[in-house]
């Protein structure tokens, strides 16, 4: 396994996927939840501090309602430990990422992570797929850093006050019980780090996910902040079976639509569902030519598709 270095770099890096946690993006937050710690060192569970062996630092509280983006009004997972959370409206899969997870790192790639996974009952989770190139010969200490840009749909990519985004369509039709049009639950489970040992996380190439460990504090393990709704479920899933029709896809600007949205509203939105541009069509194309290559949504008659740019 190369240094691919193949995913998003740190926020305000160019083509950063990184949401800052005060964006207007975010519609809403958790509001409940339940807590399982895990251990201070999952490989030798003997470990302890102040009479505990398990991660004892904040409480589920901490993880509710809006990011804080301190680095202290969060709530420490420990090794393999789960924090599952709810919201008082589904998410749905929409334009773009669907929600961010934000965790307290303080700095560029000092990283520690979480798997992600949502449900639509409590019961039933699917896994994001997950990458992660950091290389494996040498294991991570508590002060090591990574490279971010090795990272792809782990929580914890990005330091303190900004979230890592996740995009629904991306575990869609995995498990017949997970409706992406109506998510309920997302649990994050904590990355171990560890590289030898009993107990080691791997990603989905099955391949060992390298961060800092041990780290047998109170603290240890992953420790979240919040997570930021950006699609919310508001009763009307997408029509999946629209009769209007965009060509090229991918484009290079130009782009033509169905003779029959002359005359209707055309919307389009970046990759956090924001308007951009929007027009009434007096013909049946458009010219996006001056936007930054990547992928966008077009929103017309109630429909979003997805629209890729590459200038």
């Amino acid at each position: 396994m190369g240094l691919a270095q193949s995913y998003h770099d740190v926020p305000g890096a160019a083509g950063s996927i990184a949401i800052p946690k005060d964006s207007s993006c975010f519609v809403a937050w958790a509001t409940n939840g339940t807590l399982s710690r895990g251990y201070l060192d999952i490989n030798d569970t003997l470990v302890t501090d102040s009479g505990s062996n398990r991660a004892s630092f904040g409480v589920l509280e901490n993880a509710l309602g809006p990011a804080e983006g301190d680095g202290m009004t969060v709530v420490s997972l420990g090794d393999a430990g789960t924090i599952t959370l709810t919201f008082d409206q589904p998410i749905t899969n929409g334009p773009g990422y669907d929600f961010a997870v934000f965790e307290n790192s303080f700095m560029d790639h000092y990283m520690e992570f979480a798997f992600v996974e949502v449900s639509s009952n409590g019961t039933d989770f699917v896994r994001f797929p997950n990458d992660s190139e950091i290389p494996f010969v040498t294991q991570l200490g508590n002060a090591s850093l990574a490279d971010c840009r090795m990272v792809n749909n782990l929580a914890g990519k990005y330091r303190a006050g900004f979230g890592t985004p996740f995009d629904l369509s991306e575990v869609q039709g995995i498990h017949d019980s997970v409706y992406v049009a109506r998510i309920t639950h997302i649990r994050l489970i904590d990355v171990i780090g560890a590289i030898n040992g009993t107990h080691v996380s791997y990603d989905s190439d099955n391949q060992p996910i390298n961060d800092p460990y041990p780290t047998p504090f109170p603290s240890c393990g992953f420790d979240l902040d919040a997570i930021g709704v950006i699609n919310q479920f508001v009763g009307i899933e997408e029509n999946e079976l629209a009769t209007w029709h965009m060509h090229p896809n991918p484009s290079m600007g130009t782009v033509h639509f169905s003779e029959k949205l002359i005359g209707k509203e055309i919307r389009v939105l970046n990759h956090c569902g924001q308007l951009i541009f929007n027009k009434v069509l007096d013909t049946n194309e458009i010219d996006l030519a001056n936007m930054l290559s990547g992928i966008y949504f077009i929103q017309c008659e109630g429909v979003t598709k997805k629209l890729v740019i590459q200038n």
